[in-house]
């Protein structure tokens, strides 16, 4: 099994393997050929948001609790503060990476952009197939982003580099709208989006399904019965797992103590929170930690 490293490794290692002249600044890093395989296993938040284009292989990995199977060619994009564990890789992968900071990323998807809606969208599913479409404003993306970090030495290749990135997203931004919108929604489908919808923005706090149920007007037993119908998983399970997904990404991504992950994720001792957690992972949380980083 290949060895697990940690965020804060990660955020090093990024600077170790990206040579000076593949970056601008701390906002925009390129990485050519390299494979994700070493961040396998462990749940883990980045700070950042990672495009990653694949021309070869293919990749099972999780955002947010949701699981995926991109093959390329592709561009996965990966949100910033978005929960990634990558579950499986080919050993054919072959990879363009364009990591972007927060405050880069943040200017994209600003409210004053079209693009804020685009945002769901990959929230929802980060996967564009380059099978259905042209694969060449991707490639002439990647390029041009690195010829004119690389050659250039304008006072505006921030700025420069903004607008490149936001002319990619808008290229796509009307035909995944379309997708989207031609996809059909059954009854189950609504109620688990709902659902889901209040879990994300709920779970730190809440971690009851009666409070999920009497939010949408439903009884318990039909919004666990009908969420498990779509998911193939009730919705009790899918609490526990996004508080302890959180709880495992806080535990490899941080320093934060035991105590200080549970009062963040609402518990009200941290003796709840390590029982919660060893009901769910059959681990304590200091056991879970060491073992993790170790």
């Amino acid at each position: 099994m290949d060895k697990q490293i940690t965020y804060v490794q990660w955020r090093a290692r990024l600077n170790e393997i990206t040579p000076s002249d593949m970056r601008l600044g701390e906002d925009v890093l390129l990485i050519e050929g390299s494979s994700p395989k070493e961040l396998k296993d462990a749940p883990f938040k980045c700070d950042a948001t990672t495009c990653i284009i694949y021309k070869r292989g293919r990749v099972r990995f999780k955002v947010n609790m949701k699981e995926f199977w991109a093959e390329a060619p592709c561009m996965v994009v990966m949100p910033a503060d978005a929960i990634i564990q990558t579950i499986e890789v080919s050993d054919d992968i072959e990879t363009d990476i364009v990591v972007m900071s927060r405050n880069f990323s943040d200017s994209l998807f600003s409210a004053q952009h079209n693009l804020s809606p685009l945002y769901k969208i990959i929230l929802d599913n980060p996967i564009l197939d380059l099978r259905d479409v042209s694969v060449q404003p991707v490639e002439l993306y990647y390029q041009m982003l690195k010829a004119l970090i690389t050659r250039s030495n304008s006072p505006y290749m921030l700025e420069a580099a903004r607008h490149l990135t936001m002319a990619l997203f808008y290229s796509f931004t009307s035909s995944m709208h379309t997708a989207t919108a031609l996809q059909p929604k059954t009854r189950g489908d609504e109620i688990y989006e709902q659902f889901a919808e209040l879990l994300r923005a709920n779970y730190k706090s809440q971690h009851e399904l009666s409070f999920y149920a009497e939010q949408m007007c439903l009884t318990p037993k039909y919004l666990s019965k009908a969420v498990r119908l779509t998911t193939g998983r009730t919705a009790t399970e899918w609490i526990d797992d996004y508080v302890t997904t959180e709880a495992k990404a806080l535990l490899t991504s941080t320093q934060l103590t035991i105590q200080q992950i549970s009062d963040q994720l609402g518990f009200r001792s941290q003796s709840l929170f390590g029982k919660f957690f060893k009901r769910v992972v059959g681990l304590s949380p200091r056991e879970y930690r060491n073992q993790a980083v170790g």
